[in-house]
């Protein structure tokens, strides 16, 4: 079974037994903190960028400043979700008060709306999909994810924990070359 959580909601499940495997992700500047009793390894850092509408004055830039953005609406997930949180930090870490206009738990749906010229966004690389209607920026500072595998460390010895995160890694590592 695959179900779909916030990193914290996923490793209480796996902390209790409702897991047997979570992947996960933190920020480079926001660090995920496991508690005691879980392991964790790295499978991938996920790159970030800028998705602005193709007729934005930005989109035809290689690269951008994380200041030039000031006064950008902002598409975001919903308040709550890490990766929210990450970005309303990260941007007033950088001087920035963020408006975010609208809000979407799903990458596609983000990416509609900066398509539709509702705003601009930061799009993990993994989640990109289609960009029809998109320009992808890269950021300045740059700007990455990091995607864990986690379980219970008493499960460490478990063959079927070892077989599901070779399997994670060989898949990561074959995005990670394409």
């Amino acid at each position: 079974r695959v179900s779909e959580r916030q990193p914290d909601e996923a490793i209480r499940l796996v902390v209790a037994g409702h897991l047997d495997i979570a992947l996960v992700n933190d920020w480079m500047n926001a660090p995920l903190v496991l508690p005691n009793g879980v392991e964790r390894l790295l499978i991938m850092n996920d790159a970030v960028d800028l998705a602005v509408p193709v007729d934005h004055p930005l989109a035809e830039r290689r690269s951008v400043e994380l200041t030039e953005l000031s006064s950008e609406p902002w598409i975001t997930w919903p308040h709550g979700a890490i990766c929210h949180e990450w970005l309303t930090q990260t941007l007033r870490q950088h001087g920035l008060t963020p408006e975010v206009t609208h809000t979407a738990e799903e990458h596609q749906t983000q990416l509609a709306m900066v398509a539709a010229g509702l705003g601009i966004a930061v799009m993990p690389r993994l989640g990109r999909g289609s960009t029809e209607g998109v320009s992808i920026i890269s950021l300045k500072p740059t700007f990455s994810r990091r995607v864990y595998a986690t379980w219970r460390t008493l499960a460490s010895e478990r063959p079927a924990i070892a077989v599901a995160v070779a399997a994670l890694r060989d898949v990561a590592e074959s995005l990670t070359d394409s």
